[in-house]
């Protein structure tokens, strides 16, 4: 199965570009600190979906550093809102979709391990 059919990997997607969009609003002393943790985390989180998808022998693995990617992502997203660079409601829609994908991913590797 080609990694784009991977419901995971098309929700980490979509929410990728949802947030891109938001890191605009960033102030500019975070543009090279907060905002590139951010976007480099997606980055991870989708190579590590797509090499699990790819490389059977070392799946579960892969998968399991993408988990931990997501992790570090959900950190990043509350230091924004405390730091008051994203509503509290767009906090709580993002870590919902956040805890959904987690779930989703947990699933993918308790199956594939």
């Amino acid at each position: 199965m080609a990694v784009y059919e991977l419901e995971v990997y098309k929700r980490v997607e979509e929410l990728t570009y949802q947030i891109y969009a938001r890191l605009v609003n960033f102030p500019k002393s975070e543009k090279f600190a907060l905002c590139q943790d951010i976007k480099h985390t997606f980055y991870e989180i989708l190579a590590h979906i797509s090499l699990g998808n790819s490389v059977k022998s070392k799946r579960k693995v892969y998968l399991q550093e993408a988990d931990g990617y997501l992790q570090v992502l959900k950190v990043l997203m509350k230091l924004s809102y405390r730091r008051k660079y994203i509503t509290l409601a767009y906090y709580q829609q993002i870590d919902e979709e956040l805890t959904n994908i987690n779930k989703m991913l947990s699933a993918y590797i308790r199956v594939s391990a």
